[in-house]
């Protein structure tokens, strides 16, 4: 009888084990401050090009094969939307929530909560207002988690958020800078009796805020890292890396490399892996190898695509100097469009990697933007240009019922409930109290008949609501647009001056629209945590 058990107790883990296996792999990638024109498939006529941001220089925008790739064989939507700023942005994608529930408004602007010793503090964790988190979900149904590049979560404790592994660009209110970089940073300083900010490796004052290198010669922190004894520890961690590191080492590779060793380690355990790629490439940051330059977007290692071989080559980098005095050998000038092709190089490593170990069939790769893009549409609450963002879904190994161009309304928020239906996770949402959220479901969309996702999106620039339905839009103004008929710059819809020249489900949409903002009309009355 008890070798029954035992016999019965060995297949079911078996079987768990089994099953974790044939669960979909993915890799969910989030730039930072990059909007859809940016992006040759979405065809927009301008896009950010040098110190221009009305720009349709061709040579200044970014070629991405690779996205391209996905966005054709995959499924693209012109009308996703997150927040127009980084913070709530984040916080919808984790938490499947709006900031009524989240409590994250704008960047600075989160709910106070009362901590354990009764004192007040000026910035609620997301994982107090919703305890459910994306890599919670992911943990529960069997996955091996990784979180990698930008964490941009304040002072929360980044082990709380479901993630196994951490591979940071520095947390500033997590530890002191890097000691393997001490000079790449802008820090505080005191002179004749003020405060001023400095650049520490040229000792020059500096108007621009307070960061530490995150592109060349990195500060990045790790967590729960294999190798590593600690929770938190700095990279590079052993001997052989910090012989390595220097002035020619580039933050994004750090990740990719991480990222495949992750992948390559999960594979060997036979678990699936779920990644969540901040990447900060699509910033602005302190060019400190150029400090003439100031914040800008820093250089990248130079690419070569080759079209015949479908493959990209990387450039040797070599950059020597010191106190704001560099030369350099294998990098390119910089820009925008640089950093967004530097994404589309790293999305091809991983490619590449998932094709040796014979696992690209059952990965999602699911590639979006934290906001619209700097001086254009971050922090922007005119039209849409803030919260629109560019949103792919690349799955080779699945059917897909869509493909290519969809113009379906589709949400940042929406990825919690989807996730946990691909995870098979359902139930962690479901029971025993249905875990409350605004996002829904999208794989029924991408992989059925199902026609319609999403009657509206929604966003919010701290007290003020931004809505978009299928017809009518309401943005950050207060004003009103017609977007029943997508433009071709996603920016240049007409106003509306008289409803009543309208027909008659206009109004009607627009009435149930105000309806929605009326629920999540809550910054002056709960803005807070209690």
């Amino acid at each position: 009888m008890i070798a029954a058990v035992l016999v019965c107790l060995l297949l079911s883990g078996l079987s768990e084990t089994a099953a974790q296996a044939t669960k979909p792999n993915i890799l969910l990638m989030y730039i930072d401050d990059v909007s859809p024109r940016e992006l040759g498939f979405y065809n927009a006529p301008r896009w950010v090009g040098g110190k221009n941001i009305e720009s349709s220089n061709e040579s200044l925008r970014a070629k991405t094969p690779m996205l391209d790739m996905f966005a054709r064989d995959g499924a693209y939507f012109t009308k996703a939307w997150a927040a127009p700023i980084c913070s709530p942005s984040r916080a919808m994608l984790l938490t499947g929530r709006f900031a009524s529930l989240t409590k994250w408004w704008y960047n600075r602007d989160y709910g106070t909560f009362t901590n354990a010793q009764g004192e007040t503090e000026d910035f609620v964790p997301l994982y107090l207002t919703s305890p459910i988190l994306v890599g919670h979900l992911a943990q529960q149904a069997g996955y091996k988690t990784m979180w990698a590049g930008k964490p941009g979560m304040k002072t929360a404790d980044l082990r709380e958020f479901g993630f196994d592994e951490g591979v940071f660009l520095p947390n500033a209110a997590f530890k002191p800078p890097s000691p393997y970089s001490p000079e790449f940073r802008i820090r505080w300083s005191t002179r004749n009796g003020e405060r001023v900010r400095i650049n520490v490796d040229t000792g020059e004052e500096i108007s621009i805020g307070t960061q530490r290198s995150f592109f060349w010669k990195p500060h990045i922190d790790l967590m729960n890292f294999p190798g590593t004894t600690e929770d938190f520890t700095y990279w590079p961690h052993t001997d052989e890396l910090r012989a390595e590191y220097g002035l020619s080492t580039y933050g994004p590779d750090v990740e990719s490399e991480s990222i495949i060793d992750f992948i390559t380690r999960s594979n060997d355990e036979d678990k699936p892996f779920f990644i969540f790629h901040n990447s900060k490439l699509g910033h602005k940051a302190f060019n400190f190898i150029q400090p003439e330059k100031g914040n800008d977007y820093p250089p990248t290692p130079k690419l070569t695509w080759d079209e015949e071989t479908r493959s990209y080559t990387r450039s040797e980098v070599t950059i020597t100097g010191s106190a704001g005095v560099y030369e350099t050998e294998g990098i390119n000038d910089g820009g925008l469009y640089r950093h967004i092709e530097y994404v589309d190089y790293m999305l091809w490593q991983y490619v590449e990697h998932l094709k040796e170990l014979g696992i690209m069939d059952n990965t999602i790769i699911i590639f979006a933007s934290d906001n619209g893009t700097t001086e254009w549409g971050k922090g922007s609450s005119e039209r849409q240009k803030g919260p629109h963002v560019p949103f792919v879904v690349y799955a080779p190994g699945m059917e897909l019922t869509k493909q290519g161009r969809q113009e379906e309304l589709v949400h940042v928020v929406d990825m919690l409930p989807t996730l946990a239906d691909i995870m098979g996770a359902e139930d962690v949402i479901e029971q025993p109290v249905k875990y409350k959220r605004h996002g829904l479901n999208l794989w029924p969309y991408l992989t059925t008949s199902k026609r319609r996702h999403r009657i509206m999106a929604y966003a919010y620039i701290r007290d003020i609501q931004m809505i978009r339905g299928r017809l009518v839009m309401r943005d950050g103004n207060r004003s009103w647009w017609r977007v029943d008929n997508e433009v071709e710059d996603y920016d240049s819809y007409p106003p509306i001056t008289n409803w009543s020249a309208l027909p008659p489900r206009f109004r009607r949409e627009r009435d149930n629209l105000i309806r929605i903002m009326r629920k999540y009309d809550v910054y002056d009355t709960a803005h807070d945590y209690i």
